[in-house]
């Protein structure tokens, strides 16, 4: 079974490794296996997760002007909230950043946090901005007529690279693919990162 954020559907990877005619069950859960792993690590290697979710999280309150949210890109903001308090959406704005999560607001937001020293200066800022917003992209098994998938096309051709070459690897292994049994997947993409893979996935990374 397909993970929840598995960047690819079973079709398109059979398709992409020709077994689109091929029914077999032993078979489908190898490549589903393979592009649930893939996913992950695509995911950890970009720092963040890729499909579309609704995010509720506590930040910083540093006095900066950018919000720097841990997901994106931010498809929408249902609310802010500063000491409990909403903060007038007119007040901020995601439609020039939010490809780079961030939420600007021109005044800044709100500076809190423990004060210490002769000086009584913030020296750690406390978490009391609350964020409730959806980001992500619409993943390839969820899209629909009505929401088309926007996962970029380079990211889901990558998984489809490191799911080839391992299967391929699985059938050219000294007793073929037909003889490995579920637990025999062998994961050889973390042992050695391609550079061609490391460039694209530094386009999608966070600096």
């Amino acid at each position: 079974m397909l993970a929840e954020n598995a960047l690819t559907t079973l079709e398109r990877m059979k398709l992409m490794l020709g077994l689109s005619d091929i029914e077999d069950e032993k078979t489908d859960m190898i490549v589903e296996m393979l592009v649930n792993r893939a996913s992950s690590w695509i995911e950890r290697q970009i720092g963040r997760h890729l499909g579309k979710k609704t995010y509720l999280q506590w930040y910083d309150a540093d006095g900066q002007q950018e919000l720097v949210t841990e997901e994106y890109p931010i498809i929408s903001v249902d609310y802010v909230k500063q000491q409990g308090e909403l903060v007038d959406p007119h007040s901020y704005d995601y439609s020039q950043t939010g490809d780079i999560g961030v939420i600007y607001r021109d005044e800044g937001w709100l500076k809190a946090g423990w004060r210490r020293g002769l000086a009584n200066d913030i020296v750690a800022s406390k978490r009391i901005i609350e964020v409730k917003y959806t980001a992500g992209y619409v993943l390839p098994k969820d899209a629909t007529e009505d929401e088309p998938q926007t996962l970029p096309a380079d990211l889901e051709g990558l998984l489809w690279d490191i799911v080839s070459q391992t299967y391929t690897g699985l059938q050219n292994g000294s007793q073929g693919l037909s003889a490995f049994s579920i637990s025999d997947v062998r994961w050889d993409f973390d042992k050695s990162t391609n550079e061609a893979w490391t460039q694209l996935l530094n386009l999608y990374r966070r600096y």
